[in-house]
């Protein structure tokens, strides 16, 4: 097993960490206004983990797990919004 040196890990300030948490709870609330607030439970299937309540967490689930894309769309001068809502539609319709 190889463990990570602690010197080579480099920790977000927690004021950045808690801004770019935010900007994931704002993308996934937009594709919730996208989605027209589907209620229920039916994407934790799909998009969640399983342990998620209801919709909404399982949009806040599958945008954080795709954070690391967002960020390197937004570094692209890309919508990140554009871009997790045709991921989506791209995994419901297949």
């Amino acid at each position: 097993m190889k463990l990570i040196k602690r010197s080579n890990v480099t920790f977000l300030h927690p004021s950045m960490e808690a801004r770019e948490h935010q900007y994931l709870k704002h993308l996934a609330s937009a594709m919730s206004h996208y989605l027209e607030h589907p209620r229920g439970t039916e994407l934790v299937c799909i998009l969640g983990s399983g342990f998620e309540k209801d919709n909404r967490q399982a949009l806040d689930t599958w945008v954080a797990y795709h954070h690391d894309e967002v960020f390197e769309k937004r570094l692209e001068g890309r919508s990140p919004l554009d871009f997790l809502i045709e991921k989506l539609e791209d995994l419901i319709n297949n």
